[in-house]
């Protein structure tokens, strides 16, 4: 709100002045108008400069673009505590998240709103745009930009000017300067992001159990597929064995554990077998739209035979007709999964190995196990490394 109101009161200003001025300079309205909102957002965006995204200074003489400044708008983005809700499910795989793209997808929709508005106000809003960034003759020419920057801009402010709001942009924008970015780093930063989520999660469901896991105490969480069966592993106390198994197969808990386990995988995991991943990837979508579990049914001509007698796909085809966006979708999905369960039948159900997941828990953290990159609470040490190596400065 505190923004908006800046906006208007930036906008009567600009109106008061050129009204005082309306009288001697009517035919260069829009030029004046032009002028004005410039020198008025500059201004807005000095007073702005400690308030989130706005930290970045898109004004003529300064264009901020240090990793120090992106940096803190990164982490107080994702600065979220867990609490507790009291729903039953508290482990999400899949949590909040704003990665460095969006942030910068972000910053670059105010920046770029803001110089449309003031394009928009030209007589030739195309022919100014050109000038500032095509045209070193001009007085508008934005000569504080490098080339690559111009260009940028170039493309950002025609992308407003045409389509109303960019559908695409480049990001080589002055906004970013001297910041380096890294797509693999991006994609780590959420793997971590994630598993703080994760380990925040599974400590509230402890608190809410009144399970206490001494420090030092090594233990080792082992889920099974389709059942999401939870084995808990590395010390004598049965009671607390009991307990941690207990509550984590409560709602959906060991589902969503599991599944983050396999989000988190890196590409050296022993853990990971793409055999086993099919299988499991098949018996999945059979039991969570059908019901049936496949190691429970009969292979008869190398399809798979419900108790009544049924043609497991004939009952999935069913299943997802009932859902009209499925229906749109489930002769595709059929044809995949009659290749997959074709394959399943032929190998033997048991003869191809469960997709069964693992990860080790000490100290408050969840920890990977079978990998070289370790997503936990102090086990991040190689991302640094990478980041360093890329170049990755925020």
């Amino acid at each position: 709100m505190r923004l908006n109101r800046q906006f208007i009161r930036t906008q009567l200003m600009a109106q008061n002045i050129l009204n005082r001025n309306a009288a001697t300079k009517r035919e260069n309205t829009s030029e004046n108008t032009a002028a004005v909102l410039e020198k008025a957002y500059s201004r807005l965006e000095a007073r702005s400069s400690n308030e989130g995204i706005n930290q970045f200074n898109y004004s003529k003489t300064s264009v901020a673009g240090n990793g120090g400044t992106f940096s803190k708008v990164y982490q107080s983005t994702n600065d979220r505590t867990v609490t507790d809700t009291g729903e039953e499910t508290v482990i999400q795989s899949k949590n909040p998240y704003e990665s460095e793209s969006d942030i910068r997808i972000k910053i670059l929709d105010e920046k770029y709103s803001r110089m449309n508005a003031i394009n928009k106000t030209k007589s030739d809003p195309l022919g100014y745009i050109k000038d500032k960034y095509q045209n070193s003759k001009s007085p508008y020419f934005r000569s504080d930009l490098s080339a690559a920057e111009r260009q940028a801009a170039y493309d950002n402010e025609t992308e407003w000017l045409f389509k109303g709001k960019a559908q695409n942009y480049n990001l080589q924008d002055a906004a970013f300067r001297n910041v380096t970015f890294n797509g693999e780093v991006e994609a780590e930063n959420a793997k971590v992001y994630q598993r703080s989520q994760v380990n925040q999660q599974l400590q509230v469901l402890l608190n809410r159990n009144h399970i206490h896991i001494p420090q030092g105490t090594e233990l080792t969480f082992t889920i099974t597929p389709i059942d999401y069966k939870v084995q808990v592993s590395g010390t004598d106390d049965q009671a607390l064995i009991e307990q941690i198994e207990q509550v984590l197969q409560s709602g959906d808990n060991s589902k969503e554990l599991f599944l983050h386990i396999m989000k988190s995988q890196s590409s050296d995991s022993t853990q990971f077998s793409e055999e086993a991943y099919k299988k499991y990837q098949a018996a999945r979508e059979m039991y969570e739209v059908t019901g049936y579990h496949l190691k429970d049914l009969e292979v008869i001509d190398g399809r798979y035979v419900t108790p009544d007698g049924r043609d497991l796909l004939d009952v999935y085809k069913e299943e997802l007709e009932k859902n009209p966006l499925q229906k749109q979708t489930a002769s595709y999905a059929i044809s995949h999964y009659r290749s997959e369960l074709g394959k399943i039948a032929e190998a033997g159900y048991d003869t191809i190995p469960d997709f069964i997941l693992s990860i080790n828990y000490s100290n408050g953290s969840l920890r990977d196990m079978g990998q070289s990159k370790g997503y936990g609470t102090g086990d991040t040490g190689w991302l640094e490394t990478l980041k360093h190596q890329t170049g990755v400065n925020y």
